[in-house]
């Protein structure tokens, strides 16, 4: 009798630890949303549309809705981190596909392959002192690192609930 409520103690708090963690990643990408200067409409869209989904993912991890929503929760977080990881490594295409700056209409200022140097625009999601994320070396790995615990905890979490579904059958 004692394992199964320390089973459920430890469940709940699972569930509560990973829904801590994609409401922090979640607000973290509402707020990247009207900060990103990159002009890219997809890119916001991308932030802000995760990001209410991240909020709203606490719901079916502290509910324990099911196996299809432990599913859809972590592909879709994962999905989420391979997508900064390959924007990170420069994998995805970059230009006027999804909305960008095009070249010709780019404000005088020197500019590389990781944005303009110079002026008011950028091709990166705003950063360090300026007012940008300035999170652990103004970086979004706090947001990449609350993905991956979320991960990390709602697959243990799923892992737990499934043992224990078995035992009881």
């Amino acid at each position: 009798m004692s394992k199964a409520i320390g089973k459920d103690g430890m469940i709940l708090l699972l569930s509560f630890a990973a829904a801590c963690t994609t409401v922090i990643a979640g607000i973290l990408h509402i707020t990247m949303a009207p900060r990103s200067l990159s002009h890219d409409v997809g890119q916001r869209i991308l932030f802000l549309v995760g990001g209410v989904l991240q909020v709203f993912w606490a719901v079916p991890v502290i509910k324990r809705w099911g196996k299809v929503w432990q599913i859809i929760g972590i592909a879709g977080t994962a999905v989420f981190t391979i997508l900064y990881f390959t924007s990170r490594l420069h994998l995805l295409p970059e230009g006027n596909m999804q909305g960008g700056i095009p070249q010709g209409n780019m404000p005088p200022g020197n500019f590389t392959r990781e944005g303009i140097s110079e002026g008011n625009f950028s091709r990166e999601v705003p950063r360090g002192p300026q007012g940008g994320l300035g999170i652990i070396g103004g970086s979004a790995l706090p947001i990449e690192l609350c993905q991956i615990a979320f991960i990390v905890l709602y697959s243990i979490q799923s892992v737990i609930i499934s043992r224990k579904r078995k035992a009881s059958r």
